[in-house]
């Protein structure tokens, strides 16, 4: 992964905000075009208005500043790349999905919905004349099992609505399979579907049906209007489960995210430490593996227990975990949950605590620790392809143990070279 000055990061977000569209652009490309234009960054701002402009000028001010060494405080913003197919490729193993968001290849920057219009262009053998918003559009709620949206935007029954389908398959097969699976997820006639995710929260869903009734108003002659409202009532089908599941893990993710960048120094040494002497004993005897008591131990701890039992399914470990740790309940975690702890930690320790401020997939944080942004969120991604997290959502939903066949086993380590997964 490159890495950045601060400086560098500013350069980045005045282009990033730039009305020219320079984000889709190489970080090299933008920090070029920045310093050709520092002269003159205010002037393109001058008599032209568009939706990032307050944006550019308060990038441009924090540029003034740090030329004349003033700090600011300004915070920048690098978004996911096609957040949604994102997570969905990270979750299959599919390297397709993950090379369009920018999870693989780290000298390009990714552009999903460009490539998904390519790609129909040479599946129609013509230009497709649709604009990229549009596309983009068509992308985002056909994931979440959206077919109203493709058709409004492509045309009911139309050529371009056929190659749209088809291609998205070409452009990120794993995504498009686990909508399937999501879809096919949904429990007949249940009240509510729920699951539960690695760092403590719980995932429940009530299923909302709506109802009407016409109501009559004598004292206004006899005036009606219809009443809607929502009653806790299962159904056949539906396709929420498509959507709320993506959601909850990439509320995970932001979560996660915000743990490794603004953590309790003070646990954190006491956790590096002492998980390290913990898995140095272990490997001189290996007789020190699960304490005797480890039954005993997750009894003590309702919310300990919760994230044991959470790695021992999905295999993926969250330093949530480490309020609950002490002398007596490290011995209760198995060696591979300490190990995977143990790394975690090991690259939280190489930056100081900084705050993260998030808008959905929006991470927003002062330009000298952006790159420590950049890591945590590529190595949450690659421990999501490597856990067994949406096998266990999937178990959780259906109430019956299965398994999850992922398109690939080894997407972690190319992820955990990317370069653009935010940008």
């Amino acid at each position: 992964m490159q890495e950045f000055t601060g400086w560098e990061y500013l350069l980045i977000d005045v282009a990033n905000n730039h009305y020219s569209g320079l984000d889709k652009s190489l970080f090299e490309e933008r920090i070029e075009w920045a310093t050709q234009n520092l002269e003159g960054l205010e002037e393109e701002a001058k008599d032209r208005i568009w939706k990032e402009r307050p944006m550019y000028i308060k990038a441009v001010a924090a540029v003034r500043k740090a030329q004349h060494q003033i700090p600011t405080g300004h915070l920048m913003g690098f978004d996911a790349v096609c957040s949604g197919m994102q997570i969905m490729s990270a979750l299959t193993g599919c390297f397709e999905g993950a090379k369009a968001t920018g999870l693989v290849d780290q000298h390009r920057r990714a552009d999903a919905y460009t490539d998904l219009t390519m790609i129909m262009t040479q599946y129609l053998g013509q230009q497709v004349m649709i604009d990229r918003s549009s596309v983009k559009n068509a992308v985002m709620t056909s994931l979440y099992g959206s077919t109203a949206e493709p058709k409004k935007e492509f045309g009911e029954g139309s050529s371009e609505l056929d190659a749209f389908y088809k291609c998205m398959f070409v452009l990120c097969p794993g995504a498009c399979e686990l909508l399937q699976i999501l879809l096919n997820s949904w429990q007949p006639y249940a009240l509510e579907h729920s699951w539960k995710l690695p760092d403590g929260f719980d995932a429940k869903v009530k299923v909302m049906e709506e109802q009407t009734a016409r109501i009559e108003i004598d004292e206004l002659n006899h005036s009606t209007f219809t009443y809607v409202w929502y009653e806790n009532e299962g159904s056949e089908t539906g396709k929420k489960n498509a959507a709320n599941v993506v959601h909850s893990i990439d509320g995970y993710v932001l979560r996660t995210l915000i743990r490794r960048c603004n953590y309790d120094a003070e646990l954190l040494e006491w956790a590096h430490y002492r998980i390290g002497d913990e898995l140095v004993a272990r490997a001189l005897d290996p007789k020190n593996g699960w304490d005797c008591n480890h039954s005993a131990l997750l009894q003590q701890d309702e919310k300990f227990a919760y994230y044991v039992e959470q790695f021992e399914r999905s295999s993926l470990a969250d330093v949530v975990i480490l309020p609950h740790l002490d002398d007596e309940t490290l011995s209760a975690l198995n060696t591979d949950h300490l190990r995977a702890l143990a790394k975690i930690i090991n690259t939280m320790r190489e930056h100081e605590p900084f705050e993260l401020i998030s808008v959905h997939d929006d991470f927003k944080c002062h330009p000298n620790n952006m790159n420590s942004v950049r890591k945590h969120y590529r190595n949450i991604l690659a421990d999501l392809a490597d856990s067994d997290v949406l096998q266990d959502i999937l178990c959780q939903i259906h109430g019956t143990i299965g398994t999850f066949p992922k398109k690939s086993h080894d997407l972690s380590k190319y992820i955990r070279q990317a370069n653009y997964a935010l940008s």
